[in-house]
């Protein structure tokens, strides 16, 4: 599908007038007339008078950014599946043991610490976790955390100065993320952990440990010597707890959260397996699939709504007859939008406000909602838009409206009240 607004160098959210002046100065340029008939030059201003012919008029431009989104839409949609199709589990998991490969014949001394917990960290962002979760492939996941125990085993503690910390206690909790409800499975990993901090504290203390040991072995001697057979008396009956026999274990699995990014990343790929669909929409009247008939006076009225830089917003009006909606429309954050030709009658508005505007099909009709930050509302004021008939004529109502979210709170000239998602969509 041809991009007009890059044959006229303008954006998608370009106006009537910045379209009308870059159609002007391209007109001039490229005109047949000034490049001595060239074929190339009449061919381009052919292309720039038709995507102006298009974008200059709001019903064509309408029906025109529908079908541009609607395309750029589903090839996005493409583009992501094809990268998901590049990469599966069997992918990190072919990784980890070609790294398990090069190191286990590798003496552990020789084996850079820091350069291998980077690879396998690297490896194990959450973004990554959670894809191997959802792909729902839970033997391939068990394989990936038992190769990636496996290239860990050199993993001991980091001796520098400032940054020393286990490299296993970075590296397991993730491990035991990726294994989910497989409680077995956390339990060994942890169990590893253990037994690597245990294995390297005594290869990093093991001489003053052998001290220590000494001091105590001769400590223990001699106060057995000086002690007096009273103490048989001290000892704890048979039905006593030894407190040295309690099971040291972990409390509990610490799981790092997701970042706000990965989460609205997360949440956005929920939607879209659920049938909802990205939509890029440009200042204007919504497609009638979204359950709406528009309908056009022929009183030459308008409602004028300004909208602040905090959120895109789409717009209900409400005929307070029979509850039907009668126009509805999408204007993006910065931006001033005019309904214009409303049919005579008393009106009120539903509000939509957010960011990342997704559409689907419902029985057969569109609903829509936002990704992120959404806030639906009901306006409680009624906007009458009948002819005011005066002694010297009539009078023709017209109304303006300013709103805008910041720090989640509308700031509107007229009064609302909260509705639920399923509200506004009816």
């Amino acid at each position: 599908m041809k991009d007009y607004y890059r044959v006229l160098g303008v954006q998608p959210t370009s106006t009537a007038d910045e379209i009308r002046k870059a159609y002007r100065q391209l007109a001039l340029k490229y005109h047949p007339d000034k490049n001595q008939g060239d074929k190339q030059f009449e061919t381009l201003f052919n292309q720039i008078t038709e995507a102006y012919e298009i974008l200059s008029d709001t019903e064509s431009r309408n029906s025109y950014d529908y079908e541009f989104n609607k395309t750029a839409s589903a090839n996005r949609k493409q583009t992501r599946q094809t990268q998901y199709e590049k990469v599966t589990p069997l992918t990190f998991l072919n990784i980890f043991q070609d790294i398990e490969k090069r190191i286990s014949g590798i003496d552990g001394s020789r084996i850079n610490q820091r350069n291998l917990f980077d690879t396998v960290n690297d490896l194990l962002t959450e973004k990554n976790i959670d894809f191997l979760i959802q792909s729902n492939d839970h033997k391939t996941n068990i394989k990936i955390i038992e190769t990636v125990l496996l290239c860990c085993k050199p993993l001991g503690y980091d001796k520098h100065p400032i940054e020393s910390f286990f490299y296993v206690d970075r590296i397991h909790p993730k491990l035991a993320k990726l294994a989910g409800s497989d409680n077995e499975t956390i339990k060994r990993i942890f169990k590893i952990n253990k037994e690597q901090k245990y294995l390297s504290l005594w290869g990093r203390y093991k001489g003053a440990a052998v001290l220590i040991g000494l001091a105590i072995v001769v400590a223990v001697f001699i106060s057995q010597k000086n002690s007096s057979s009273s103490n048989r008396y001290n000892r704890p009956s048979d039905g006593d707890l030894n407190s040295t026999f309690i099971e040291d274990r972990p409390k509990s699995v610490t799981i790092p959260e997701l970042t706000p990014e990965e989460k609205l990343e997360q949440e956005r790929q929920k939607l879209i397996i659920e049938g909802w669909k990205e939509t890029e929409i440009n200042n204007g009247l919504l497609p009638s699939c979204y359950n709406f008939t528009p309908k056009k006076g022929i009183v030459d009225n308008f409602l004028e709504v300004h909208v602040g830089g905090g959120t895109d917003v789409a717009i209900k009006v409400m005929s307070l007859a029979n509850e039907r909606c009668i126009r509805y429309v999408f204007i993006n954050r910065g931006s001033t939008y005019r309904i214009k030709n409303i049919p005579e009658g008393r009106y009120y508005l539903k509000i939509a406000y957010g960011k990342d505007w997704l559409s689907k099909a419902v029985d057969g009709k569109c609903v829509g909602r936002f990704l992120q930050f959404p806030i639906y509302e009901k306006g409680d004021d009624v906007m009458d838009f009948n002819l005011q008939q005066l002694a010297d004529g009539y009078n023709v109502p017209s109304f303006e409206l300013k709103l805008d979210v910041i720090a989640s709170t509308t700031m509107n000239t007229f009064d609302t009240q909260k509705i639920s998602e399923t509200e506004f969509n009816n």
